[in-house]
Formats: C-alpha cells, sequence, structure tokens
C-alpha cells in the first residue's frame, strides 16, 4: 500500500497507523485547515463489512488511540466496504 505524500508528521502519523490496522484498505488522508490538527479520513476496507457505520468509526479511533482529541483536534471521517 503506498500513501500520499504527507504534508504534516500527524498527518503521516494517520496514514501510518490507518495502513497496519487496515493493510488491505484504500485510504486518504487530507489536512483540512494545514494546521496539522484537522483532518478528513477517506477509508474503504473489506474489515467493514457487515458493521455499523458508528462500530466503523469506532475501529478508525481505536486504531488512532489517544491522540483523537488531543493532537488530532478534529477528524472527520468517511468509511465504507470497497466495491
Amino acid at each position: 500500500m503506498s500513501f500520499p505524500i504527507a504534508t504534516s508528521p500527524m498527518q503521516g502519523f494517520i496514514q501510518q497507523r490507518l495502513g497496519e490496522a487496515f493493510p488491505d484498505a484504500s485510504v486518504e488522508v487530507r489536512d483540512t485547515t494545514g494546521g496539522g490538527d484537522h483532518f478528513e479520513v477517506d477509508i474503504a476496507s473489506p474489515k467493514f463489512a457487515g458493521k455499523s457505520r458508528i462500530e466503523q468509526h469506532r475501529m478508525v479511533y481505536a486504531a488512532l488511540g489517544e491522540r483523537v482529541g488531543h493532537e488530532i483536534h478534529a477528524l472527520g471521517l468517511k468509511t465504507r466496504v470497497p466495491g
């Protein structure tokens, strides 16, 4: 899996952590303000099959850990099953 070049260290962290947690996923991370703390993530993973949207989001939050709400101040998520 390859990722676009990160524009901030936190964007790189998000890409790496989600790539490790969802190795078969398509992941796109955008820094929405350029400040390195507001992001939008679009992730499509087979691991989301049969899961509700809330369960999918919880899986992403779990992969990112305690940084959500701290270093990651805002996180917009679009989760889906590929295809």
